[in-house]
């Protein structure tokens, strides 16, 4: 899928009535939401709530502070962005929410090079030179 401009995610905040975390926000306009490599996802920002609302006893914690915003299939791992702190985890997607604050938070920048980039280097993948 193509990525988004700046005014396609001002729409998408609007419409979703949240403020995107950095880091979903440059993803969506540097990659585009769909597939990276054989088995990851960059979720599109409307699929986001019917994915996962009815897995958060409280959906307002969907996006504030934990936004899930794709998935790593092959590895059975949910990535999610901390937004209060702008951190960002690979989650195994059995983890319940409790726990997720126990997680392995890194900054964007180096969560980016420890999963996306290696989601990106499989066969098929696109992932662009801004990232690095």
């Amino acid at each position: 899928m193509p990525e988004f401009t700046n005014a396609e995610v001002d729409l998408v905040e609007q419409s979703l009535g949240v403020t995107l975390p950095g880091l979903y926000r440059r993803l969506l306009t540097e990659l585009g939401p769909g597939r990276i490599g054989s088995s990851a996802e960059l979720y599109h920002p409307s699929h986001v709530r019917e994915l996962y609302e009815p897995f958060f006893d409280d959906p307002s914690q969907l996006f504030q502070p934990y936004f899930p915003f794709g998935c790593e299939n092959g590895k059975q791992e949910l990535w999610v962005i901390d937004s209060a702190t702008e951190r960002a985890a690979s989650i195994w997607h059995e983890t319940v929410l409790d726990d997720w604050p126990d997680e392995d938070w890194l900054p964007y920048e180096e969560w980016v090079q420890r999963h996306l980039e290696a989601a990106a280097a499989e066969p098929s993948a696109h992932l662009p030179t801004a990232l690095d």
